[in-house]
Formats: structure tokens, C-alpha cells, sequence
């Protein structure tokens, strides 16, 4: 009777306690969605104080969840930084517990199979700590700087294909130019090299997105070789929108391979805000027309032609950069001459845990499409075996079996080069 009893008893408890776990699975679950649902809400009405505190909640009872720990962090982000104009402010102590939560991630997952807002955990890594890093630059405090972006590395940020990566991009650039650069996965690990390896600092980088916050501009009218303005013009007068008279805008050629050609014109047919120039457009603008190409000026690749100003038909592809030429009859310099120079040798012999983040596995396919368009460039000329020698040099340099090709599309384009090759 006793044995039916406690036989009886411990049935009891463990539906019980099936049951109560399978409450907090779905209770972890349901404050994780309305996290999700959250941060795709207009930026202005995001809540993410409540979402950071519900998603605590959610990791209390789910501890290894690992889309738990990067939704945390991402929402703790934008409680510490909330957008370009705070990042001077970044908190040492508030960066340090979101990258827990990102490092966290990374181990449970290090292929992050979770969904993803716009980085992924490594480079958002990069981000954090790039972020508190340049706070510190503003506050005129380098070796702080150099501290955090140091531990960004550490924890997993500013992988070494990446840095070797945005090594040659810089390489790329002449000697003073002016290099303006877009995204989180471009403008830290530039900013890397030249904090803590003191690596090619004749370049003044330019991080488009910051020129829309007040400390960015203060700190580069500070810190810049170069001034972004033209003379007469002061960073703290220009507001966030600046009205603007779409059409042609011209400037002088002080230096290049122009020759007797001696003024550069381009038009800008429209504007994304109506009749206005954000400010960031504004400071770009003002320094190609005051640099009057004193010094060469350089885009990094994935600027979208409303942010070029409608430049792009005036820019030299470079493979991992644009050079800005205002003589684009000339002769130019072609892919090919860029990837010679190129070193690719941080590459392991196979995948491993570095290529679990996909945001660098596509920034590694710019090589690739670059080999694949210089390849181009040699087949249209007729240069038959140099285009060869170039597709066997990139499936040397850039295995598939090593850095996965980043689309079917590019594979296709690919496909379609050595079958022009073989024929």
C-alpha cells in the first residue's frame, strides 16, 4: 500500500514538475518575442529599459539561451549609448556587463543561429568596446582608448582576418588622404589599427555616421590633420539639417593626374530630405569642395549612392576602396595592381571558429569580388591568360572551403567567368 502511495506521490511531482518547467520555458519565450517585438519598433517609442528588465527575467529562468544573451545585450546598448551623440558617454562599467551577456552568447552558440539585428555578436563585441574606446579619444585620454579597444579584442572582437583586412584597406590609400568610412565592421578596426598599432595614422578616417553627433565633430576640429571645413565655417553652426539648392556643384583641381583640366563638377539631381542636407552630408560636401584635392580622397566599399552625394560615377574601384577621380578618363589604376599588393596570409588552412561570424565571412568576399571584377576587366581586354593566372590565384588566396562564398549570386558571376575562360 506504501509503495502505491509514494509511487502515487512522485507521479504527482513530476508532472508537477513537468509541467512548471514547461510554464517557464514558455514564460522565458513569450518575454524574449516581445523583446524581438520591440526593437522593431520606430526608435523613438522603444521602450528598452522595460525590455532590459524583462529580458532579465526571461534569462533568470533560461540561463543558456543564447538569443537571450544577445537581445539583452543589444537592448542594454541602446540603454547605454541610444545613438551616435552618446557614444562619448559610454560607460565603462555598463559596456563590460553587455559584453558578459555577448561573450556569454558566443560560447552557448559560437555560430549564432539566433535572430539577428544588424550585427552579429562579434562584431557587436567590436562595437561596444570601439564605442567606449572612442568616448575616451573625445576625453583626449589615448591610452584609455587603447585599454578598450585592447579588451575588445580579447574578449573575441577585431578578429585577425579582419584587422589584416582593414590593413590593406588602408594601404590602399595614398599617403594624407582622407578616408570616410561606414559601418560598425569598417570604422573600429580602422580605428584599432591606428589606437594601438600606430599603424598608417597619416590617414585621417572619417566615420560618416559620427559626423551627425556633436563630440564627433568637436573631436575631429580637435584631433583632424586635415580640416573637414573650409575656412570661415564652424562645426558648432551647422545644424542638423541644412538647406540645400539641388544641381550642379563644382570646386578647383589643386594636385593630380588632371593635367590641364583644372575644375571638377558633378550634379546632385536630389536629396533623400527633401531640400536638405543632414549635417553629415553637409561636412562631406564642404570638405570635397574645400580640399579642392589637396589630399586624395578615399570611400570605403557599401556606400549607397544618396550617401556619395551622387559621386559614384566619379570613383576608381579599388577593390576594398574608392578613390574619389576627377578625371576618370585617365588612366586608373586597375583591381589587379590593388590585390597584388594585398596581404591575405591571416587565413587558417580550413573554417574554423573565426567564420562563425558571418559579418566578417562577407566582409572576406570583398576580396573575392574583386578578383572576380579585375578578372572581368582582363577578359574584356583580351588578356586571356593574365585573367587566369588572377582566378587561380584568388581560389588560392580565398578558398571556398576556407571564407564560404557570401551569396548564390556571386557564385553565379564566378561560374560564368571561368566558363568564358575555358572556351
Amino acid at each position: 500500500m506504501k509503495t502505491k502511495f509514494f509511487s502515487y506521490i512522485s507521479l504527482i511531482v513530476l508532472c508537477w514538475l513537468t509541467t512548471s518547467a514547461a510554464i517557464i520555458a514558455q514564460n522565458a519565450a513569450t518575454l524574449l518575442e516581445s523583446a524581438k517585438r520591440e526593437f522593431k519598433k520606430d526608435y523613438t517609442t522603444q521602450d528598452m529599459v522595460q525590455t532590459a528588465q524583462n529580458l532579465r527575467r526571461a534569462l533568470a529562468t533560461a540561463p543558456n539561451n543564447p538569443e537571450i544573451h544577445y537581445f539583452l545585450a543589444n537592448a542594454l546598448d541602446r540603454v547605454n549609448t541610444a545613438n551616435a551623440s552618446w557614444v562619448a558617454s559610454s560607460n565603462r562599467i555598463k559596456v563590460a556587463e553587455i559584453s558578459q551577456h555577448l561573450e556569454r552568447c558566443i560560447s552557448l552558440t559560437p555560430r549564432y543561429a539566433g535572430e539577428k539585428l544588424s550585427l552579429d555578436p562579434y562584431s557587436k563585441l567590436g562595437a561596444i568596446w570601439g564605442s567606449l574606446a572612442m568616448g575616451y579619444l573625445a576625453q583626449n585620454l589615448p591610452d584609455s582608448a587603447r585599454w578598450a579597444f585592447q579588451q575588445g579584442k580579447s574578449r573575441g572582437a577585431y578578429l585577425d582576418p579582419q584587422l589584416e583586412l582593414c590593413r590593406n584597406l588602408l594601404n590602399s590609400c595614398s599617403k594624407n588622404a582622407v578616408l570616410f568610412c561606414s559601418g560598425d565592421n569598417f570604422s573600429y578596426p580602422l580605428f584599432y589599427l591606428q589606437s594601438t598599432e600606430n599603424f598608417r595614422n597619416d590617414v585621417q578616417i572619417v566615420d560618416v555616421n559620427l559626423l551627425n553627433s556633436d563630440w564627433y565633430c568637436l573631436y575631429l576640429a580637435q584631433h583632424a590633420s586635415n580640416t573637414l571645413l573650409r575656412e570661415g565655417l564652424s562645426i558648432d553652426a551647422i545644424p542638423n539639417l541644412v538647406s540645400w539648392k539641388t544641381g550642379l556643384v563644382s570646386t578647383k583641381i589643386n594636385s593630380g593626374p588632371c593635367g590641364k583640366v583644372k575644375n571638377f563638377e558633378w550634379d546632385i539631381p536630389q536629396l533623400v530630405n527633401g531640400d536638405f542636407l543632414l549635417r553629415s552630408e553637409y561636412i562631406l560636401l564642404q570638405f570635397i569642395l574645400g580640399n579642392q584635392f589637396d589630399n586624395e580622397v578615399f570611400f570605403t566599399i557599401g556606400f549607397s549612392k544618396d550617401d556619395l552625394l551622387y559621386l559614384d560615377n566619379h570613383l576608381e574601384f579599388g577593390v576594398l576602396v574608392q578613390r574619389l577621380n576627377p578625371c576618370m578618363s585617365q588612366v586608373q589604376k586597375g583591381a589587379a595592381d590593388y590585390l597584388r599588393n594585398y596581404s591575405i596570409t591571416s587565413l587558417p588552412k580550413s573554417q574554423s571558429a573565426i567564420y562563425y561570424s558571418t559579418d566578417l565571412v562577407n566582409q572576406l568576399n570583398f576580396y573575392r569580388i574583386g578578383y572576380a571584377n579585375a578578372i572581368f576587366q582582363l577578359i574584356e581586354l583580351g588578356k586571356i591568360e593574365d585573367a587566369k593566372a588572377l582566378m587561380a590565384a584568388m581560389e588560392s588566396r580565398i578558398p571556398t572551403d576556407v571564407v564560404p562564398l557570401f551569396s548564390a549570386t556571386l557564385g553565379d558571376y564566378i561560374a560564368k567567368l571561368k566558363e568564358s575562360l575555358n572556351r
